[in-house]
């Protein structure tokens, strides 16, 4: 597979301790609703409450430890989190300081985890929402599923470029924005600009787990935040032959072979798994909407044209020069055409989103109260488990 020109200006590390944030926390205002999502999560994933107990299980970039507070009340023998982050650390500490059900107290390693090596394999390793398709990023999905035990179950998130585009799109008007208004504003005044451009649009979504303004500092804001596109393909290319797909979250993977010939028709989950999801790249666009599977090469004609965009995006955000706006203009164009013939709504919102690209200069309330565009959200993160088959 070809790598993607990602030139990212910081890690997203690096951009989390320069301006002292870790903005991945959730509402917590209900516990119990927070721990209803992770079980549904989990079990969505083949991973129902008992599949913890007892085990030893590592989660890496660990963030604000709230996801991880729902293994820990399923009562693994080993709770491992990998978080590097200062400001993260701290968010752990304090979501286990008051946290009221009996769990396992968790082990924090303060490191990074290109450096991490433990002393065990694990039944259950999880990673979310961090690795994207980076050659070194790439690798490190690989280095997750060999701390696995045969047997076990790596989880880990990807990024369809479908489910990423509405927010690409977002992300290069937000920087458009941004750069009419550079120098007259600091980061914390920056965020609160865009929230109050792009808090209409996300009003929109009645799930919305992460506050406004931790949405507009870790994607509109952040110059690392591009890189996380990452495909299906690439991860069961990443993490090996001896890795198996599971189940995914949302679920768009259909095997109808029966047990008695399944297992003696030669073809792999892995296989099945990238037919499915092939056929589906066009569901990750809305996550309002699902439609019947589409014959895989029509989808990769239209992905193709998401990947453009991604591409156009990342090589503009670093020149900010006329050539890459006008290839980003391109781009948009080629998907409002593409989506002409499968959805006239979804082709008319990117529509609403080239229109404003082609100006001048952009005005924050058009932005703000784009009709089609604004309630227009990807299925971005797709969760993933994986089976160690030896």
């Amino acid at each position: 597979m070809s790598q993607p020109p990602y030139a990212p200006a910081t890690t997203l590390l690096d951009y989390y301790r320069e301006h002292g944030i870790s903005p991945v926390r959730y509402e917590m205002g209900d516990l119990n609703a927070h721990l209803d999502r992770r079980d549904f999560l989990y079990r969505t994933l083949g991973l129902p409450p008992t599949a913890f107990k007892g085990c030893a299980v590592l989660e890496v970039a660990a963030g604000s430890g709230q996801n991880s507070l729902y293994v820990a009340s399923r009562m693994p023998a080993v709770y491992d989190l990998v978080e590097p982050n200062p400001v993260g650390l701290r968010d752990i500490q304090a979501a286990y300081a008051g946290f009221p059900l009996p769990h396992t107290s968790p082990r924090l390693m303060a490191e990074q985890f290109e450096s991490f090596t433990p002393d065990r394999a694990y039944d259950i390793v999880i990673c979310e929402n961090w690795l994207g398709g980076a050659a070194n990023e790439t690798a490190l999905l690989g280095k997750l599923a060999s701390h696995l035990a045969p047997g076990g179950v790596l989880v880990a998130t990807f990024v369809p470029y479908s489910g990423f585009a509405p927010n690409v799109a977002r992300h290069a008007l937000a920087q458009r924005l941004l750069d009419q208004q550079r120098g007259e504003m600091s980061y914390e005044a920056q965020t609160e600009f865009l929230v109050g451009v792009f808090g209409r649009h996300l009003s929109t979504m009645p799930a919305m787990t992460r506050s406004h303004q931790d949405w507009v500092k870790d994607s509109m804001l952040n110059t690392a935040w591009l890189p996380v596109a990452l495909p299906l393909g690439r991860v069961i290319e990443s993490i090996g032959p001896e890795m198996e797909a599971l189940a995914f979250s949302p679920s768009f993977d259909v095997d109808w072979r029966w047990f008695k010939t399944g297992a003696g028709e030669g073809r792999r989950l892995n296989e099945i798994a990238q037919e499915n999801y092939l056929a589906n790249l066009h569901n990750f666009l809305d996550w309002r909407t699902t439609r019947p599977a589409r014959p895989a090469e029509d989808n990769l004609e239209l992905d193709g044209k998401f990947q453009e965009l991604h591409a156009a995006v990342t090589g503009w955000v670093s020149t900010r020069d006329a050539e890459g706006r006008g290839q980003i203009e391109r781009a948009l164009g080629a998907i409002v055409q593409g989506l002409s013939r499968l959805d006239p709504d979804l082709s008319e919102a990117f529509g609403e989103a080239l229109a404003l690209w082609r100006k001048p200069e952009i005005v924050a309330e058009e932005l703000r109260d784009l009709p089609k565009f604004g309630p227009l959200f990807g299925r971005e993160a797709v969760y993933g488990s994986f089976t160690r088959r030896r």
